[in-house]
């Protein structure tokens, strides 16, 4: 969070942003936040500049190793491109970055801009520091190094408090959280007014019902079904977790958690740094670890694995996770992606017919307590008639600019991100000669400094190239996407992506269609 970012007054010499972080909500971590702020104002204040609060930059409750996600420092860094300071101030370089990479990042970036960088605890100012002065990548290599311990040995404590009955993470619907202060362990209780509902879930999902109608049911008392037994009234209002009616993804989580027959799932999930963002990727099964009976169960293990028989599938309309047309085709109504279901029947003969169609994923969600049913709308017949669409509009465009310029850009564009990919690699290899002493410090300085200047003149070449009108680019990207058309047996996901920008869906069946090349073809039509 940036603290008063419009108040921001860029005055003479104290043109400086002061930069704190904590990882975590924990009091110890959020007490640090005014002990950093009053760390870097100690050394503003005896260094002769003026103390700003609008000058604090904070993120809070982010990790250090996730640099796209810290949108303070993502400020500071923009501002430092703009010229609009001068200075950074924070107490540590562990608050900088754990990454060593994200840690030179930020250092580079700030350095390329003459902005000076003040790390107090470890004493080091960009303005008087020497070029031999090794402290800000070791501080750097031992703050990532610490990062992957702490990692390990928080996962090791979380792991125990589970062996030990505890819970960890988000308390699910159905369960209330019961602290204990002493063992500092969250166990789960049945919360009953939910776990009722949760109950009346897997009653009808064992009996036939599917996740679709279970969501209308929720959602509308009329419709529903008794079963026996009976656990919610006919006529009672059941709201979801976030106050709304019911979705069908969230009906499917419930029934699909091993919680709610008392298991608990260690290492279900990892995260891992994925183009400088933190993403959570499923693991393997067998790299699961499961705790049987780890708390009170809402359903029996008999019901919750009759409710998720994987060899008594339901049969009928099933998502199709391949449409050509996903992230294009909208519902005119609620703005939803449209989304492709099939059903099929089986001949006498044994051979299967599919029929695919479009439908608003709102609406399969939770019904038309949550959005409209449209007319029906065939997959084959929709993706012929938007292809026949799209060749007649290139009928009638004109397309002027050379080829083999562009060709011959991209390919030097190319050419330049992979020297730099180079580059950063061979200075982080440098780095690891020297801390294995395999090289002295004057031959690693010597050699980091020639790195350095290549780097600078390898991006100047890539913003020069960059910079350069894309038009004709663009313009031969959609006449190639248009001459893909004439193989129409493939996959055509990217030629739609390139020339539909979105296709709006009416309940009867009508479209509205935006192209890519709207501005284009206004100047190319003949």
């Amino acid at each position: 969070m940036i603290q008063n970012k419009d108040a921001y007054q860029y005055i003479g010499d104290d043109e400086y942003l002061v930069y704190v972080r904590v990882s975590t909500d924990r009091d110890e971590q959020v007490s640090s936040v005014e002990n950093q702020i009053a760390i870097c104002r100690y050394w503003l204040e005896q260094n002769g500049f003026k103390w700003r609060e609008e000058a604090v930059c904070k993120d809070e409750g982010i990790s250090g190793t996730v640099l796209a996600e810290r949108e303070a420092m993502q400020y500071i860094l923009e501002q430092a491109r703009q010229k609009k300071i001068k200075m950074v101030v924070f107490k540590s370089l562990s608050r900088l970055a754990r990454d060593i990479k994200d840690a030179l990042d930020i250092r580079d970036t700030l350095h390329e801009h003459n902005v000076r960088i003040i790390s107090i605890e470890e004493g080091l100012d960009s303005m008087t520091v020497s070029k031999n002065d090794m402290r800000f990548e070791m501080s750097s290599l031992f703050n990532e190094q610490y990062s992957r311990m702490l990692s390990v040995n928080i996962a090791g404590v979380l792991a125990q408090k589970v062996r030990d009955g505890g819970h960890i993470g988000k308390i699910p619907y159905g369960y209330e959280g019961v602290r204990d202060n002493d063992k500092r362990i969250t166990y789960l209780k049945i919360k009953e007014d939910e776990a009722r509902v949760v109950r009346q879930m897997f009653a009808w999902k064992v009996a036939g019902y599917g996740l679709k109608n279970i969501t209308y049911m929720l959602n509308n008392p009329a419709k529903r079904v008794p079963t026996q037994p009976m656990y919610i009234d006919l006529d009672e209002v059941i709201l979801s977790p976030t106050g709304k009616k019911w979705q069908m993804t969230s009906v499917q989580r419930i029934i699909q958690n091993r919680t709610y027959c008392g298991d608990f799932v260690l290492n279900q999930y990892r995260k891992e740094k994925i183009r400088g963002r933190r993403k959570q990727i499923r693991n393997p099964r067998d790299k699961w670890t499961i705790f049987r009976d780890h708390h009170p169960a809402i359903v029996s293990r008999d019901v919750w694995e009759k409710a998720n028989d994987i060899n008594h599938p339901l049969k009928g309309k099933k998502i199709t996770p391949w449409n050509e047309f996903r992230g294009i085709v909208k519902c005119a109504v609620c703005g939803s992606n449209m989304v492709i279901l099939h059903s099929y029947k089986y001949k006498k003969d044994g051979t299967k017919t599919i029929w695919a169609y479009f439908k608003c994923s709102l609406y399969r969600r939770g019904g038309r307590a949550l959005c409209v049913n449209h007319a029906p709308i065939e997959y084959k017949e929709f993706r012929q008639a938007i292809i026949d669409r799209l060749i007649e509009l290139s009928n009638s465009m004109t397309f002027d600019f050379e080829s083999q310029h562009e060709k011959l850009l991209e390919s030097r564009v190319r050419a330049l991100e992979n020297s730099l990919e180079q580059l950063e690699q061979r200075k982080k290899n440098l780095l690891d000669l020297y801390l294995d002493q395999l090289i002295d410090k004057s031959e690693f300085e010597q050699k980091r400094h020639e790195i350095d200047q290549e780097i600078v003149k390898t991006k100047e070449k890539l913003k020069t190239l960059s910079a350069r009108d894309n038009t004709e680019k663009q313009v031969r990207n959609i006449q190639e996407a248009f001459e893909a058309l004439q193989n129409q047996d493939q996959d055509l996901y990217h030629v739609f992506t390139t020339l539909i920008d979105r296709i709006v869906i009416h309940q009867d069946g009508s479209l509205d269609i935006r192209y890519h090349f709207d501005d284009i073809r206004s100047q190319s039509l003949q």
